[in-house]
């Protein structure tokens, strides 16, 4: 793999520090896109850009949507949501819609 960095780059990165952590982003950006996103249950593609900031992220191909264990409604959260950013999730149960969660105390 080859990571290409331009005289401008090099001119306008003066601090040979800055110039390293550009190059070391560069090179993960390159070997994040020959790999390809990896997915498993909770983890999400990135798009990073060339200052190593994200741009984007990149769904699993899962337009599944959870369904409330104590009614079987289905919510509005997609199965490949984290539990931390949903409402209504009981770790050791699972998902239940607002109505059955405000219903459950």
């Amino acid at each position: 793999m080859n990571v290409i960095i331009t005289k401008k780059e090099i001119y306008d990165t003066p601090n040979d520090m800055e110039l390293g952590r550009l190059v070391r982003n560069k090179f993960w950006q390159e070997e994040r896109n020959q790999r390809g996103p990896q997915f498993d249950d909770e983890q999400f593609g990135l798009v990073i850009g060339e200052d190593g900031l994200v741009k984007g992220i990149i769904r699993p191909d899962s337009d599944e949507y959870e369904k409330c264990i104590m009614c079987g409604e289905t919510v509005p959260y997609l199965k490949s949501t984290h539990i931390d950013l949903r409402n209504g999730y009981i770790e050791g149960a699972g998902q239940l819609c607002k109505e059955c969660y405000e219903k459950r105390s």
